[in-house]
Formats: C-alpha cells, structure tokens, sequence
C-alpha cells in the first residue's frame, strides 16, 4: 500500500521527477479541489519520458519543460470534452428511447407488453430474461419509493405503465440491450426511423440498416458512462471494433478513420442526430480544440492530434458533405 502524502510531498515529488511547478501554492489549491490522483494519475502519460518501445521509463520522468499547467489543462480539456459530447449523447438518447416505446407500443398493445417474453426476438434467451428481469425491478423499486414519481402514478391511475413513461427510467445500456432483444422487423422499424431524417436533410438514397444502430448505442453507451463518471475521454480506444468496413460504405469515409476513437462516435453520431445538432457539435469541438492550443507546447499539441487520439478535425470535411462522396472528406482542416 503506497504511504500518504501531504500536498507538498506530491509537489516534491513531482518536482524531483522534472515536472515544472511555477507556483506551489496554485498546485496545492488544485489538488485540492480536484484531487491528485485525478489530475497527475490520470494525465500525466502523455508528458512522461518514453523508452523506444513506447514504455514509461522507470523511475517516472517528465520530458523537459513539462508543466503542472499543461497537465492541469489537459484534465480540464477533458472535463469540457466529456460535457461536449454528453450533450448531444443525451440528444439521441431520448430520441431512441421515444422511437423504441411508439414502435413497440405500437405493435404490442396489451398492457405490460415489455414484460411478455413473447413479445421478444427468441435469438438470445438469456438477454431477454435478463432485460424483463430489469424492467420488473426497475417498476417495483420505483412504484415503492414514498416520493410520488411517474411509475408509481401510471400504476396507482391506470393499473399499468406504459412504455413510453417507463423508458424515462431506463439507462442507455438498457435500452440498448431492449433494441438488440425485439425481432428484427421492429429494428428494421426504427432504423428506418432514423434513415427517413437522414435522407431528408443530407439527401442520402440508401437505408440505415439495423446492424448499425446497434454499433452507434454500443459505443454511445461507453462513451456516455465515461461521461457520467468523469473518467478519462480523450484517449478513448474500443476494445471490440464497430461494423467498421460497413459503417465506413454508409459514411463514405475511409475505413481506418473508423477505428474505435472518439471521431468513430462523432462519425455514427451523424447517422441518428438531426443535421442542426451534429452540426454544432462539430463546430463546439473545433471551437474547443482551438481555445487550447495556446495551453500546450508545440510538440504536445501536434502529438495530441498526430497520435490520432484527438485528430477530428484533419479528418472532417465529410460532415458537410450533403451528397456524402468519398472525395469530400479529402481535404484537411489542419
């Protein structure tokens, strides 16, 4: 177990292993309001002094004129990327929780429908039972809770809970699992959903097939818990690639653009967000990447983006693209 250390033990230590602190009190105040570990822990790979292999030298060494600063920018970086995406995350979320619970209601109109594992594709037993599983205890915990809420009203009122209040109480990753559970007919529904908007405000000819909203709520998913929980966004890496080849023939943009980064989101984001929203993202995360390039040394901004950790925006004329050609994307912002 590592020993405690004070505030001014870190600063010492940070010190001692090359990192530039120009003011010690300035790094004490952010350390505690921030926490050490979450500032240096989190961000300090980037800035640490690597063999030929790409490994952190032992003892840790910070490259020369690395500063507190800079790594304190990078966490604060990430802080307003995190709110960045959550923003339009929670955009396509309720979008698909509304399509989910009209097209299912729609087809099932029985009360409860959603606990009926009937009413499910039988391709997979297990995540069905374990869905309705979810759902039932979700309407049980929230039906027994002494604050007045929708679930407990709708039971209380009417005897039952329809879909399209349940969903409100239901996470990404539920909903995600409830779009993988319904049959194919249904998926295809609400993929044609989502095609019909992209159609008419990009001028697509082709349907947005099934298999890729699955790939877009996967990663949405990820990405949004990341969010919830400020953990660490900007070096997002997919352990399990995406359709990439397919979604790559969607977009028409290169297949290794598609590589299980952050711009693989921003990318399939295009697919289920309105025109005027994907638009400003694009716009806000330029606008972000801009108001910090001033906040790193040359050389760490340039691998910030050459590493493809970061590089949206020498990737990103194709978000324009109304007619969605291949050639649109070729030429560099940067």
């Amino acid at each position: 177990m590592k020993p405690f250390q004070t505030h001014r033990q870190q600063i010492s230590i940070l010190r001692a292993r090359g990192l530039t602190i120009n003011n010690g009190s300035t790094a004490m105040r952010i350390f505690v309001r921030e926490n050490y570990y979450n500032v240096i822990n989190g961000y300090k790979d980037l800035f640490l002094v690597k063999n030929k292999n790409g490994q952190v030298v032992s003892p840790e060494t910070y490259i020369q004129n690395t500063t507190l600063e800079e790594i304190y920018s990078l966490f604060t970086f990430d802080r307003e990327l995190r709110n960045l995406y959550l923003k339009y995350l929670l955009i396509f979320e309720n979008s698909m929780k509304s399509k989910i619970s009209y097209r299912f209601s729609e087809k099932f109109k029985e009360p409860h429908a959603y606990l009926l594992f009937k009413n499910y594709s039988n391709s997979n037993l297990n995540q069905v039972l374990n869905l309705i599983a979810i759902i039932s205890n979700k309407i049980k915990q929230r039906s027994s809770e002494k604050n007045n809420n929708s679930i407990k009203h709708y039971l209380t009122v009417h005897g039952n809970v329809p879909l399209w209040v349940l969903v409100n109480d239901l996470t990404l990753g539920n909903i995600s699992n409830f779009y993988q559970a319904i049959d194919d007919s249904l998926k295809d529904k609400i993929a044609k959903d989502f095609s019909l908007q992209y159609k008419r405000e990009y001028g697509a000819t082709y349907q947005i097939p099934k298999e890729s909203i699955v790939d877009v709520l996967k990663i949405a998913n990820l990405i949004r818990n990341l969010c919830a929980h400020e953990e660490r966004l900007y070096n997002f890496k997919l352990h399990h690639q995406t359709r990439a080849r397919h979604n790559s023939q969607l977009l028409s943009i290169p297949v290794n653009l598609l590589d299980g980064r952050l711009f693989t989101m921003l990318a399939l984001l295009k697919l289920v967000l309105p025109k005027k929203e994907h638009k400003e993202l694009k716009v806000s995360l330029e606008e972000l990447f801009n108001s910090y390039q001033n906040k790193f040394s040359t050389w760490i901004y340039v691998k910030f983006l050459d590493t493809k950790r970061l590089s949206f925006f020498a990737q990103q004329p194709f978000m324009d693209c109304s007619t969605s050609q291949v050639d649109c994307q070729s030429e560099k912002i940067l």
